[in-house]
């Protein structure tokens, strides 16, 4: 079971944390160090996605979570747009850093 507790002063710098850890994994993927399966274990799943609904994460950040949830359907179906699909969450989650600039000057990890 996953858990996040977090106040509404630190969900800016959890959530910029999560950007950056979930932009590590679409780099994974894109060099192939990890598999779509292993990047659902981390990131990737319904457990997330609901759980930082429920922590009213925002929607941008949660969006590109569900889009690496389709991600094992688009190798299975459409291989060849995979690569398309990355760069594209990948775009996304590097312009929400840019537009959300909160700087992380402590450890999120508690």
């Amino acid at each position: 079971m996953h858990t996040l507790t977090m106040t509404a002063k630190e969900q800016p710098v959890i959530e910029r944390a999560l950007v950056i850890h979930i932009l590590g994994v679409i780099s994974a993927l894109e060099h192939r160090s990890i598999t779509i399966e292993e990047a659902e274990t981390l990131w990737f799943c319904r457990e997330v996605t609901t759980l930082l609904q429920r922590k009213a994460i925002r929607h941008e950040i949660v969006h590109i979570l569900q889009l690496g949830r389709e991600l094992r359907q688009i190798e299975k179906f459409i291989p060849h747009a995979v690569p398309k699909s990355l760069h594209d969450m990948r775009t996304l989650a590097t312009n929400w850093l840019i537009s959300n600039d909160t700087k992380i000057v402590a450890t999120v990890w508690q």
